[in-house]
Parts: structure tokens; C-alpha cells; sequence
């Protein structure tokens, strides 16, 4: 090769050297610590525990409560508990929720449909949360398997944050209650115990012990109601129902094969296998009668109200192969499209209350029923992605 032509070459890659170097320092110069230092392969660092600050500035609303609609989508968010939270001298009515996967814990105002976020206190894995009655303190089962924990939080509402302490317990089941504070189980090598936890004194106390270990609990609202117990429901075991009542424990007169129930102090309502079909009843605990429900219901879909006349709502659909119920169910191969009834016991029959996917245009498998304070509203997730709903009653759907 030619002299000449190695130096041509030279030439030009000392310009291109001149005009990159000329770029770099008076035009490319980094805007952001990010532009400075290279990505190493390290995995992502970010502190679990950050809490981002809370915007002071009014929330757009999600959801528009001027639109005459009985059938609401609250959330997008999937949704690990929730409560309504009467109205007072100072705060509106709400419904507070806590989201999946961050623990980070939100009010919705039901007179203008605004969201806040009152909690940006990271709670990794949060899969299951239970509020008190007033909305102050909140339980909360976060992790999975040997690493699950159960936390209780108390909500500051000046800072914006949760004040967290762990309960070192094996627990199976919880609630909270009105009165503030939450009950729930452990299990034991031969027992189930139930236990009081009061947030405001961080002190806990037996409530009672059964024995044995597998169990399913339906707590009431309140510490002093009647819980009801049983153990962990399948088509293939016989399965028997008791009533916890101010530490009292009765037998009751209900069982059967794949039997599951929830009640009330006047009603209890079950289900269980009969000649290969999945049959439901309603139980008069002051007479001792039995009454066949107008539905096939699962129990767990369903929530019952207190009073002398007390109203069961339920999430139902047309089941097949009812053979099958309930643990076709449990392990999620039948997948429900569901509408909500009301049951009335003391009558014998059951009314429509909506069409769900006429309204909503969408089928829900409906669980965790609740009503609200007034008895107005009736909450519940969707089971397939979690999030929150609201039904609207009518004041004769009341009365």
C-alpha cells in the first residue's frame, strides 16, 4: 500500500478523534447521575421500605358517584381488604382498601368518588388485610410459605405511614371487629386456639380451643357474637359444625359430607354433599328447624345480616355437576358467573337483586361479601383479578 494513502487514512481519524472529543466536552455533557455511571449487572436495589411522598393536591375521582348506577367497579387496584368507614364530625364516609403486593393503603370518599392514599408504607407481599371497625388499625398477612408474616399497622394520619409490629404466632385465620379489635386462630400440633388481639393495649387473650387442627372459621363482627368452626370442607369427609359464643363451645346439629356453613345468632346457612348432589339449608337455631334453601349456594359466597328478620346475600350462579361442589370450587376448576340474591329465610324465598354481567357488562366469580355500615352498600372483589365492587341496595331491598 502506498505511503500516501496510510497517511490520508491517519488524517482522518485524528479529525474524527478532534470532532468526538470537541462533542464531549462542550455538548454531551451528563444531566443526571444515571448518565455517569454504567449499569454493572448488579440486580435492582431499591429500598422495600421507601415510602413516596403523598401528593397534598386533590385526587381526580375514579369512580363518578353523580352517574345513577347501583352496580359499581371501585378499583382497577387488586384489592387484599377493605371497609367502610362511616361518615364523622370531621372525615366523610370512605371505604378504605389495602392494595396486593405493596401493602400501600388507600380511602375512597363515597360522596365524590375521590382516592387518597393514606399509607405509602411498603409491606412486600401483602396477600391479605383486615381493617377495624373504625378504620384506625389493620391486620395483615404479607410473604408466602416459611417466610409469611402477620403484622398488625397502625394508620398515622398525620404522616401518612404505618407503625408495624409482627405477631410471632402460626396463624390460620383472622378478622377484624367493630369494636377495634381482631380475632384470630393459630393451630397447634392437636388444636385450633382462638385468640382476642386489642391493638390500642398490644395485648391478646384465649377465646377458645378446639380439637383439632384442620379447621375453617366464620367469625361474627363482633368478639361477644357467635363464631362458627368446622373443619376444612371436602365431597370426600364428613365434616360437623360448632358455635363459639363468649368462650362457650356447642355442637350443633349440622353436619354432612363437604359441608361448609356461616350464621348468624338466629340463622345458620350450609351446604353439603347429598346423593352425589351439592344441596343447601337454612337452620333456625331458636326452633331447631331445618328449612331447604331455594338456591344451591356456596356458604362462602354469601354474607347474613343481624335482626329478628335477617337478610342473606349471595353471590350465585347456575352450578353444573354439583357432585363436583365444593371442591371443584376450592381448587378453582369451575369458575362462577355469578348474580346477587337475597335470601329470605324466615319467608322461604329468594329475589334477584342485579344482573351482574347486564350491568357491568363483564361475568364475576364474587367473594368476600360485606356490608356496610348502614346496610346501603355491599362490597365484594372480583375472585379472578381482586378488584373491589359496590352494590347499592334500595331502601325496600332494606326493609
Amino acid at each position: 500500500m502506498k505511503r500516501s494513502l496510510f497517511i490520508i487514512i491517519g488524517v482522518i481519524l485524528v479529525i474524527v478523534l478532534i470532532i468526538i472529543w470537541i462533542y464531549v466536552l462542550f455538548i454531551g455533557t451528563p444531566t443526571s447521575v444515571d448518565e455517569q455511571f454504567a449499569n454493572f449487572g448488579m440486580d435492582d436495589t431499591t429500598d422495600v421500605n421507601y415510602q413516596e411522598p403523598i401528593a397534598t393536591e386533590p385526587n381526580e375521582p375514579l369512580v363518578d358517584f353523580t352517574v345513577d348506577q347501583r352496580l359499581r367497579q371501585l378499583t382497577t387496584r387488586p384489592v387484599a381488604g377493605f371497609i367502610e368507614v362511616p361518615a364523622s364530625s370531621s372525615t366523610p364516609a370512605q371505604v378504605l382498601y389495602m392494595e396486593i403486593g405493596t401493602g400501600h393503603i388507600y380511602a375512597i370518599t363515597l360522596t365524590t368518588g375521590e382516592e387518597e392514599r393514606i399509607s405509602a408504607t411498603t409491606i412486600p407481599s401483602a396477600q391479605k388485610a383486615e381493617f377495624s371497625g373504625n378504620g384506625q388499625y389493620v391486620m395483615i398477612e404479607a410473604g408466602f410459605g416459611p417466610q409469611k408474616e402477620f403484622i398488625i399497622g397502625t394508620i398515622d394520619t398525620d404522616t401518612n405511614t404505618l407503625s408495624n409490629t409482627q405477631l410471632a404466632e402460626p396463624i390460620t385465620s383472622f378478622s377484624g371487629t367493630d369494636d377495634n379489635r381482631f380475632l384470630y386462630a393459630i393451630q397447634t400440633d392437636t388444636s385450633t386456639i382462638g385468640k382476642i388481639y386489642t391493638p390500642s393495649s398490644l395485648t391478646n387473650e384465649t377465646l377458645f380451643t378446639l380439637p383439632f387442627r384442620e379447621s375453617s372459621i366464620e367469625w361474627g363482627v363482633a368478639v361477644t357474637d357467635s363464631h362458627y368452626i368446622y373443619p376444612k370442607a371436602t365431597r370426600q369427609l364428613e365434616s360437623f359444625l360448632y358455635r363459639v359464643k363468649n368462650g362457650a363451645i356447642t355442637r350443633m346439629p349440622v353436619d354432612g359430607y363437604g359441608m361448609s356453613a356461616l350464621g348468624n345468632e338466629s340463622y345458620i346457612l350450609y351446604s353439603k354433599q347429598e346423593r352425589e348432589a351439592y344441596n343447601t339449608y337454612y337452620y333456625e337455631t331458636a326452633t331447631g328447624q331445618t328449612l331447604l334453601s331455594p338456591l344451591v349456594q356456596i356458604p362462602e359466597k354469601c354474607l347474613m345480616e343481624e335482626g329478628e328478620f335477617p337478610v342473606t346475600i349471595c353471590a350465585n350462579s347456575q352450578y353444573a355437576f354439583t357432585s363436583l361442589l365444593p371442591d371443584s370450587w376450592y381448587k378453582g376448576e369451575m369458575v362462577s358467573a355469578d348474580n346477587l340474591w337475597e335470601y329470605l329465610p324466615e319467608a322461604g324465598t329468594a329475589n334477584l337483586l342485579v344482573n351482574v354481567e347486564q350491568e357491568s357488562g363483564r361475568t364475576l366469580d364474587i367473594v368476600n361479601l360485606h356490608l356496610g355500615a348502614d346496610g346501603v352498600n355491599v362490597y365484594f372483589t372480583n375472585q379472578g383479578d381482586q378488584t373491589l365492587w359496590q352494590y347499592q341496595r334500595l331502601v325496600e331491598e332494606i326493609n
